[in-house]
């Protein structure tokens, strides 16, 4: 049974398994917290709207659905990245922004998080195959 489950994960990007695992959690936590973003004022309905968080669930979805697949199209691993960077950068964004206008150290924290995150998808897209060689 081990060895089935351990044939069934396999992956030769396990960074990008690491990857869509935070993807898919950060969506949730944004799904299932309607009251998460609170600035800027004009703007809290659109950002508490659950198609935000879905947007990260599908993204870490379709990284795993990449990183466990035989094909590893090159052009999907590129825009696969491209949009997660853009979207940790959306995300880190809002909390430094939120951490500073509340003056909440954790809002701080997460916003330090998120942008590690995204120097982590960055040492990602340079280390991965530009061309079909």
């Amino acid at each position: 049974m081990k060895q089935k489950l351990k044939h069934l994960l396999y992956t030769e990007h396990p960074q990008h398994g690491i990857l869509a695992l935070g993807m898919v959690l950060i969506g949730l936590i944004l799904i299932f917290n309607d009251d998460y973003f609170f600035w800027p004022p004009f703007m809290i309905s659109v950002l508490n709207d659950d198609l935000v968080g879905g947007v990260f669930v599908v993204d870490g979805i379709l990284l795993l659905k990449w990183a466990l697949s035989a094909s590893g199209k090159i052009y999907a691993n590129r825009n696969l990245l491209i949009m997660t960077a853009g979207l940790l950068a959306f995300e880190a964004t809002a909390e430094f922004s939120h951490g500073f206008i509340a003056h909440k150290p954790h809002m701080l924290i997460a916003g330090v998080a998120e942008t590690v995150i995204l120097i982590f998808v960055f040492s990602i897209i340079g280390k991965s195959k530009k061309h079909n060689y």
